[in-house]
């Protein structure tokens, strides 16, 4: 977008003076030009009408006397030098010429000029040409005097005309200098007027205004400086923007010096922040840190709500203070996590003491009375790098240790699993994005028909370098995030896909998560509803995954019936089954786990448990499977206990589904 020129006020203002000036003097001018043509046909009327009204009366006060024509006319000659410039005609009415006889002259005249023909109707007519000569048509209307010898017409009547014509030039002269005398006074009046408006906006408004943008920049170059500007002024907008200009730089640097301490020190405790921590560290030597985290922090937010939240933060701030040793830094870096930087090791036993003051601190505000807080720890000695992560890393082994604080040399175990963890997150993504998903199918074979079989669907990845990989590698670390939901969905639609063109039935797992995940179970809904042999797919639900919310994998299991498929309950036996709630469960098999399946045929406590399983389910119409049947002995004592279903190496190992 162009930029648009700028132009100072005082421009402006003199710009807006000039037009106004000329538009005014023009007006003047035409003014005066108007009330000159004006006045001068009212003169020259009036001078008309004298000069008419002498020159009858002394026309009618010969014509009394008994002249004749010859003597009328040398009258009207010796008038017509009366006043130079000035000439008398007279023309004769019909009814005049009746009397006194017709002039051909006369007629012609009166023939070819209108305005003649006009006076005689009775119209009092005027016009001055171009060179300021009056023309004044007077008709001479009967009188009572005349009809002494007009005895052919009455009073009022038309008798004839008097054409005067009469030089106007004495009068356009002194109406010209009245013009010059008016416009001269006028225009005086008017650069008198703008002058006097041009000083008083000039003083009044135009100094104070770049008074005061002088003022303005002087202020924006020094943004620190807590000076006020300040207009000499007795405008009151002029005032009115120096107060207001002054209330928003206030509240700018209020604002401005908020924004500056938010960037070195947090807001609520009045700690340095974790961007002063970076700051501080960067480039600095060796360096120990005593992370301390509120156990439980969250939880205590969501029941006591975050007002109290907050306050327990300001007043573990206090403390932290108060026991601060001496030579070191606190620092809050967020959350429920501050932070104790030392140039030196920590002694273990000065820990211990921070750590038993905290513990043992009560709270002075009274909503806090009564709450207890615990806090754990994660030390690093005499690091340079990564001390936030290995601080952190270092709290996680205290917490899962269930001690007050832990040294980072000492959860090095702890650093190995986050860093596997990371890695097959990283691996299990990039294998989903580039298709190394695949499906092996392990055969689950019906007692009572063993020609009869259907196949659990077991997740595998293939690595860059070909090597298969098995759940136990990667399952558990991907169990709780996104990406599991992303590895059920990549499994159903391949066996959806394998089993469409076969007559075989088949299985796959799902976890919890999977079936809380609103957009999983919509995407298991809407792969039912188009599959064409819904009866033939069954969900393993696992039975050792704790349930938080049976009314939703109630719903599900409902849902998922009603549109065709089964649902089975996976490893069963394997936990502390809250049997109130999987006897609600209107489900179509019970997979018993492997760990009573493998002792089954030398362990009678093991058999008497399946046994119950087995029981319990025929009383519930459920029918159940046998999972890691290694063995034909092991085959043999579940026919003998009334399992349905066999699955295992003695049936089959897992791989691709061979037709």
């Amino acid at each position: 977008m162009p930029k648009k020129s700028v132009i100072p006020i005082q421009r402006i203002l003199l710009n807006m003076i000039g037009i106004f000036l000329c538009v005014g003097v023009l007006f003047v001018i035409g003014m005066g030009l108007y009330l000159k043509k004006e006045t001068l046909n009212s003169l020259a009327l009036e001078d008309a009408r004298k000069t008419g009204r002498l020159v009858f009366e002394d026309l009618y006060a010969n014509m009394q006397k008994g002249w004749n024509r010859k003597e009328l006319e040398a009258t009207l000659s010796r008038l017509n030098t009366v006043r130079p410039g000035m000439r008398v005609d007279i023309y004769r009415s019909e009814k005049v010429e009746q009397l006194f006889g017709a002039i051909e002259e006369d007629h012609e005249k009166i023939g070819n000029d209108p305005l003649i023909r006009k006076a005689m109707q009775g119209a009092e007519t005027m016009e001055i040409d171009d060179s300021y000569n009056i023309r004044y048509l007077y008709p001479l209307r009967v009188e009572k005097r005349c009809l002494e010898c007009h005895v052919n017409v009455r009073p009022g009547e038309i008798n004839g005309v008097m054409d005067i014509t009469l030089p106007a030039h004495g009068i356009v002269a002194s109406l010209d200098r009245m013009v010059v005398y008016l416009l001269a006074i006028l225009g005086i009046l008017l650069v008198s007027l703008f002058l006097y408006i041009y000083i008083t906006i000039n003083r009044k408004i135009v100094r104070p205004l770049t008074a005061l943008h002088g003022e303005v920049s002087r202020a924006k170059e020094s943004l620190h400086s807590k000076d006020l500007i300040h207009v000499d002024s007795d405008c009151e907008e002029v005032k009115a923007l120096e107060a207001s200009f002054n209330d928003l730089t206030q509240r700018i640097r209020f604002y401005y010096e908020k924004l500056l301490d938010s960037f070195t020190h947090d807001p609520l405790t009045g700690l340095y922040n974790i961007n002063t921590f970076k700051k501080d560290l960067e480039g600095a030597p060796l360096s120990s840190i005593l992370l301390i985290n509120i156990d439980r922090f969250r939880e205590l937010n969501d029941y006591y709500g975050f007002d109290i939240g907050d306050k327990v933060l300001v007043e573990m701030a206090g403390k932290l203070r108060e026991i601060l040793p001496e030579e070191t830094k606190l620092y809050r870096l967020g959350g429920s996590e501050f932070c104790i930087v030392g140039a030196g090791a920590f002694d273990p036993n000065e820990i211990v003491e921070i750590m038993a003051q905290l513990q043992a601190s009560k709270f002075e505000d009274p909503d806090l009375e009564g709450l207890n807080v615990a806090v754990t720890a994660g030390v690093v000695q005499h690091r340079r790098d990564r001390l936030i992560e290995k601080a952190s890393i270092a709290l996680s082994s205290a917490k899962q240790k269930n001690i007050p604080f832990e040294f980072y040399s000492n959860a090095q175990d702890v650093e190995k699993r986050y860093k596997h963890r990371i890695q097959w997150m990283n691996e299990v993504e990039r294998a989903i994005d580039e298709g190394r998903v695949v499906v092996h199918y392990q055969p689950i074979a019906k007692i009572s028909d063993p020609a009869m079989k259907k196949y659990e669907a077991l997740v595998r990845l293939v690595g860059r370098d070909g090597r298969i990989h098995y759940p136990g590698e990667f399952l558990e670390v991907v169990q709780n995030s996104r990406l599991y939901a992303r590895l059920t969905q990549v499994v159903m639609e391949k066996c959806f896909e394998t089993f469409e063109n076969n007559a075989y039935s088949f299985s796959l797992n799902l976890s919890i998560n999977d079936i809380k995940d609103a957009m999983c179970r919509n995407s298991i809904f809407e792969a039912l509803k188009s599959y064409p042999e819904p009866g033939r797919v069954t969900f393993e639900i696992l039975e050792s995954e704790e349930v938080s919310d049976f009314n939703v994998v109630n719903a599900f299991i409902e849902e998922v019936r009603r549109l065709g498929a089964r649902v089975a309950i996976d490893d069963f036996g394997s936990g502390y089954s809250n049997f109130h709630y999987l006897l609600k469960m209107r489900v179509d098999y019970y997979k018993i786990d492997a760990s009573l399946i493998r002792y089954v045929t030398e362990d009678p406590n093991s058999r008497m448990i399946v046994e119950s399983i087995v029981h319990l389910a025929k009383r519930l119409g459920v029918q159940t499977v046998a999972e890691y049947v290694e063995n034909e002995s092991i085959a043999k004592v579940c026919e003998q206990i009334g399992i349905d279903y066999l699955q295992g190496y003695f049936i089959g190992k897992p791989g691709p589904l061979k037709y």
